[in-house]
């Protein structure tokens, strides 16, 4: 459940720092302002927000993210790198799954996140494994005045393509020391969750790393203190063939009649795997950079 503001371990307020009312994600989607400490956040005026996930989407890509490793292994590099955070700010929170276990159960972490569904998820960790942390309903470009925090996290989000400049700046206003990104580094797809599982004449993407050009677009002033590289993979379970055919050739934009519906066919014959439970299984293999700054 969300703390009541005298249960958050904020900073004292300076008296040249104003306090100021954000709006946090209650019990059961429900809101309730807070008025704490607040540092107020710059102005974002070069990275318009991007359209917000459909919760069939969302909830099919953190599905996904519970079949698949990536929470452990992300855990495990940002424990390696950072050890476990004070507090934290996790931008673009999805459900949680890098997050939850490198934050420590009692430390303030708060997780923006524009999805209604996956805002669900962080609430029901909220009020079991971790109750100091608290969903908001934001984008990164929008947010509510903060407390700073410790660090600042966020994990594939699309700032960090399109407007890494502006993300950087405003991550390290909010945090104290360090900031930290995961951004995709397989030489490879990166569109959609599963267009690794295909080969590059049905996928049709440009395979150049994302961290490449993110690196490149930051510029020699802003490169990271440190970096490390992790594997992991996205594993999307069907109930049918069919339904993983229609899901790929939709994401594909495939309509009836392109010659490439039966090479799918005939790639998912082989690619998809046979669950003991039942339904079959779709894995994408990934490989994703961890980018941090150290900031003290």
């Amino acid at each position: 459940m969300t703390r009541e503001p005298g249960d958050l371990p904020l900073p004292t307020r300076r008296p040249d720092q104003p306090e100021a009312v954000a709006t946090f994600e209650g019990p059961g989607g429900v809101h309730r302002d807070q008025v704490m400490p607040m540092k107020p956040s710059p102005a974002v005026q070069t990275a318009p927000p991007q359209p917000v996930w459909t919760d069939r989407a969302a909830r099919f890509y953190a599905q996904g993210m519970d079949r698949s490793d990536y929470g452990a292994q992300a855990a495990a590099a940002l424990l390696a790198a950072l050890g476990r955070p004070a507090s934290l700010l996790d931008l673009g929170a999805g459900a949680g799954h890098p997050a939850r276990g490198w934050v420590p159960s009692d430390s303030p972490w708060f997780a923006v996140e524009p999805n209604r569904y996956l805002r669900a998820r962080l609430g029901r960790l909220s009020r079991t494994s971790h109750p100091a942390l608290h969903p908001l309903n934001a984008v990164w470009q929008e947010l509510p005045p903060l407390p700073p925090v410790d660090v600042a996290f966020c994990a594939n989000i699309p700032g960090t393509l399109e407007a890494p400049e502006a993300l950087l700046g405003l991550m390290r206003f909010a945090a104290t020391r360090a900031v930290a990104w995961i951004v995709p580094a397989q030489r490879g797809p990166k569109r959609w969750c599963l267009s690794g599982a295909l080969p590059t004449s049905l996928h049709g993407e440009e395979e150049r790393p994302a961290v490449a050009g993110v690196l490149a677009a930051l510029g020699p002033k802003r490169q990271p203190s440190r970096s490390a590289i992790f594997p992991w993979s996205f594993a999307a379970r069907f109930a049918s063939p069919t339904e993983a055919f229609a899901h790929c050739a939709a994401q594909l934009d495939l309509p009836p009649g392109d010659p490439r519906r039966a090479a799918l066919a005939d790639h998912l014959a082989q690619a998809l795997r046979p669950l003991p439970e039942g339904g079959f299984e779709l894995t994408a293999p990934k490989l994703s950079a961890l980018l941090i700054w150290n900031l003290a």
